[in-house]
C-alpha cells in the first residue's frame, strides 16, 4: 500500500529536512486531501517562486481569448509571445544588469521591465529550450502593453478572482505574518535574500514573486486538467486554448532548467513543463508521460496528470539548491503517493 502523502510530509519535518510543509492533492482514485505540518498552518502562505510563471501564462491566454494579445505575433525579432512562454525565444536565464536594477530601492516595476526589455537573445528562436526569467518578465510587459492595465491588476482580475485564489498575491509586505520564511533561499544580490528579502517581496516579480497557499494553487492545476472549466460553472478558457498550457510548443528541442537538469529533448507547453520521457526528473517515474509540472526554487512543486486525474501541490520552506527534494521521501515519493 502506498504511503499517505500527509505522512510523507510529516516525516520530512520530523527528520529535519524542512521546517514546514503545506500540501493539497487529488489522487488517481479521486480522493482528495491536504495537510499543513511543522511551522505551517492551512492559511500559511509560501513563496511560490517559479510557480508564479504558470499564473502569468494563464493570464496571457485569457488575454489572447479576449483579443488583446496574439500568441504568434513577433514580439522580439522573430520570437513570439508563445516562444517567451515556452522558453524557446533564445533569451538567457536571467540578466545581471536587470538584477542590479531590481536591487535599486528607487526602481519600480517600470524600470525593472525596461531593464529586462533591453536583454538581447543568446540564441535564435527555436534552437534550444533555455529556461528564462527574462522571457516571463518580457511577457508581463507585453500583457501590460496589450491590455493597458498593470499586469498585476490583469492577473488578479483574469485568474486569481475567477479561481477563488484569494490567498495568492504577487509580492507582499516584508513582515507579512502569514508568509513562511524560506531556509537556504539564495540571493537576489548584494546580500538581499530571494523570497525573504524586503526588496524581493516588494517587487512581486512576474517570473518568481507570487505568494500563496497549496489549496489556491491546486485550483489552478485542476482548471488545467478540467480543460478551462471553473468549479462553480462556466469556463475561464476554451478547452483548446487551455490545452496550450501543457501542449508542447517549438518542437523537439534540447534544453533544461538552468543546468539543474538537462535533456536531449525538453518539451514545454505555454506555461508548464511536460513530463514526457525525461530521465531523471524531479517528479520521479510515477507520473504518466502526459503529466505537466512546474517547480520553484523556494521548495515548491505542482503537477497534474491528464492520464489519471491525479494532481498535487507541495509547498515547503527550504530552497532547492541543496537538492533535498530529490532524496528519499521528497518529491518523487510524494508524487508516487499521490499518483497511486
Amino acid at each position: 500500500m502506498a504511503p499517505d502523502p500527509a505522512e510523507l510530509c510529516a516525516r520530512l519535518v520530523a527528520d529535519g529536512v524542512v521546517g514546514a510543509v503545506q500540501a493539497a492533492w487529488r489522487t488517481a482514485g479521486g480522493s482528495e486531501g491536504s495537510c499543513a505540518v511543522g511551522g505551517a498552518l492551512p492559511t500559511s502562505r509560501f513563496a511560490l517562486a517559479s510557480l508564479s510563471k504558470p499564473i502569468l501564462a494563464l493570464a496571457c491566454l485569457v488575454a489572447v481569448e479576449e483579443g488583446s494579445l496574439a500568441l504568434e505575433a513577433p514580439v522580439l525579432g522573430a520570437a513570439t509571445l508563445a516562444d517567451l512562454l515556452a522558453h524557446d525565444a533564445g533569451l538567457p536565464f536571467d540578466d545581471a544588469a536587470a538584477r542590479r536594477v531590481q536591487l535599486d530601492p528607487s526602481a519600480g516595476w517600470a524600470e525593472v521591465a525596461a531593464a529586462y526589455a533591453a536583454v538581447a537573445p543568446d540564441d535564435g528562436v527555436g534552437v534550444r529550450r533555455t529556461y528564462s526569467n527574462v522571457g516571463y518578465a518580457r511577457a508581463a510587459g507585453e500583457l501590460e502593453r496589450a491590455t493597458g492595465l498593470a499586469w498585476t491588476d490583469y492577473v488578479a482580475a483574469a485568474v486569481l478572482e475567477p479561481l477563488g485564489m484569494r490567498s495568492t498575491s504577487f509580492g507582499c509586505v516584508p513582515d507579512d505574518p502569514t508568509v513562511v520564511a524560506v531556509r537556504e533561499p539564495g540571493l537576489l544580490g548584494h546580500g538581499e535574500q530571494l523570497f525573504n528579502g524586503a526588496r524581493f517581496r516588494a517587487l512581486g516579480l512576474p517570473q518568481s514573486g507570487a505568494f500563496g497557499t497549496a489549496a489556491d494553487y491546486l485550483a489552478l492545476v485542476r482548471l488545467v486538467l478540467d480543460g478551462g472549466r471553473l468549479p462553480a460553472g462556466g469556463s475561464l478558457l476554451a478547452p483548446e486554448t487551455c490545452a496550450l498550457l501543457h501542449r508542447n510548443h517549438g518542437g523537439a528541442l534540447p534544453g533544461g532548467v538552468g543546468g539543474f537538469m538537462e535533456w536531449d529533448r525538453c518539451d514545454w507547453g505555454l506555461g508548464f513543463e511536460l513530463r514526457d520521457g525525461k530521465a531523471p526528473h524531479w517528479t520521479g517515474a510515477a507520473l504518466s508521460p502526459e503529466a505537466f509540472t512546474h517547480f520553484g526554487a523556494s521548495g515548491t512543486l505542482a503537477f497534474g496528470d491528464p492520464a489519471t486525474g491525479a494532481c498535487g501541490v507541495i509547498l515547503a520552506d527550504r530552497g532547492t539548491y541543496a537538492g533535498w527534494m530529490l532524496e528519499p521521501g521528497g518529491w518523487p515519493d510524494l508524487c508516487a503517493a499521490i499518483a497511486a
